[in-house]
């Protein structure tokens, strides 16, 4: 009777033991569920806007490169939503180009979003097809109410006056970080960070292995900016 008494406790225990195996098993899968789910909500930027942008990594045949780049979502026109998701795909589709780059590594910052503004910062490295080394930096801004791109050649107006005022502050802005402004401004591209603009150029000097950057409070280029960047396209 003990004989069975004990084995019956014994199997008692070992079915308990193994439920709470079970358990655990379960509630580890529980947590790894969790924690994808938490790493997809961290992928989603907010900001003080009426849309959300989510992370999105090209699908590439070269397992030694990695391209994120970013997609909106719940924008409320549909329309001008796809135009500006081809917008943000095309301003990385040259980098996926295996005959030309290798080892890519890109990823992208998003330094202003509000309902006005999308603007977007990719940095990576990669190589050239012939093997040399590179640095990648790339922007992209998108007029939220046209879905239009904004750049430096439609950001300042075309007179020469506003042109000549705004490399004059350019140069009091490099002169005073002690950075020598190229003579050619052509190479010149934009992103907006905060309240300021931020001027970059890779240096012609072959030896230049950084952009060089420099940010300009809006308020300092009023005077000589667009604020209308086309027309909305139509449905």
């Amino acid at each position: 009777m003990k004989i069975k008494l004990t084995l019956l406790i014994a199997l008692t225990i070992t079915a308990l033991t193994f439920t709470g195996v079970k358990i655990v098993m379960n509630q580890a899968e529980n947590n790894v569920i969790h924690a994808q789910e938490n790493q997809h909500k961290s992928s989603i930027d907010k900001n003080n806007a009426d849309y959300e942008v989510i992370r999105k990594v090209s699908n590439l045949k070269d397992s030694s490169s990695k391209i994120s780049y970013p997609e909106i979502t719940g924008f409320k026109g549909e329309l001008l939503m796809g135009y500006m998701n081809k917008s943000l795909r095309n301003s990385i589709a040259m980098y996926e180009k295996k005959d030309m780059y290798t080892n890519l590594n890109i990823d992208y910052r998003i330094t202003k979003m509000d309902n006005n503004l999308l603007s977007v910062l990719f940095q990576g490295t990669g190589k050239l097809s012939s093997g040399r080394d590179i640095v990648i930096m790339q922007s992209i801004n998108l007029d939220i109410k046209s879905s239009n791109e904004i750049k430096l050649q439609n950001f300042i107006k075309t007179d020469k006056s506003s042109k000549d005022k705004v490399t004059a502050i350019l140069r009091q802005q490099a002169d005073a970080k002690g950075i020598k402004l190229a003579a050619e401004t052509e190479g010149i591209r934009i992103y907006f960070e905060g309240e300021n603009v931020v001027f970059y150029y890779m240096p012609a000097d072959d030896s230049a292995k950084s952009f060089i950057e420099i940010s300009v409070p809006i308020k300092e280029l009023e005077s000589f900016i667009n604020s209308d960047f086309g027309k909305r396209p139509a449905s």
